[in-house]
């Protein structure tokens, strides 16, 4: 909701800015650690590939994006 809210206020002061929330996906990290095993091995994903798919989503965003909650592979996740 704080995404959402965040992105109708935002818009209202610039129509330059973007606001969404990005899902990285399962990254390979201390975190994620205890979840693993439950994770396939072509959904977890070493840092730079998290990095590398979350700014390919940047880059490719559009003024009607905003708002949005996009998953690492760039789908929509329903709020």
């Amino acid at each position: 909701m704080f995404t959402r809210g965040l992105s109708v206020e935002l818009g209202r002061k610039s129509c330059r800015l973007i606001c969404v929330a990005l899902h990285p996906g399962t990254t390979d990290t201390g975190l994620s650690a205890p979840f693993q095993q439950r994770v396939p091995r072509d959904k977890l994903f070493s840092a730079g590939r998290t990095v590398s798919q979350l700014l390919d989503i940047i880059r490719g965003l559009r003024r009607e994006d905003n708002g949005r909650f996009i998953a690492w592979d760039g789908r929509d996740i329903p709020w």
